[in-house]
């Protein structure tokens, strides 16, 4: 057995960053006491405009902005059930594709109804993947 005591910090930082950024939110948990897992239901307020502040002392860039260009919806109560959508923005606009429709919607929709905004809402729709693009 090892022990120390001094205290420890566990940090990443991130040397090169990447052209498209993947952020997976992990909306699921395993409860021990119903031995299964559970949707996490609070909101995760994330912005239309991107910086990372865990890059390296000798990164590339590391004032880098990135856009957010996409996201993956999980729209159900549960890990186990449910249905995905996808909101992609597309040139100036943002298209809604679930399933075989497609629709268009604006950029107020997806900070009212899904992950960019701080607002309480009843239903079960949360961003479960976020894609951003670098500006340059």
């Amino acid at each position: 057995r090892a022990w120390c005591s001094e205290p420890a910090h566990k940090r990443m930082q991130v040397k090169k960053l990447p052209m498209i950024l993947a952020l997976h939110l992990k909306r699921f948990k395993y409860m021990d006491q119903l031995h299964q897992y559970t949707k996490l239901s609070y909101r995760v307020v994330f912005p239309l405009e991107l910086r990372l502040f865990n890059t390296s002392g000798d990164a590339t860039n590391p004032d880098r902005m990135y856009d957010l260009v996409a996201v993956v919806v999980h729209c159900g109560s549960g890990p186990y059930r449910g249905h995905y959508i996808a909101i992609v923005k597309s040139h100036d606009f943002w298209l809604l594709f679930d399933d075989n429709i497609v629709e268009k919607i604006d950029a107020q929709a997806i900070e009212e109804f899904y992950v960019l905004t701080s607002d309480i809402s009843k239903n079960s729709e949360y961003g479960y993947i976020l894609f951003c693009q670098s500006q340059d």
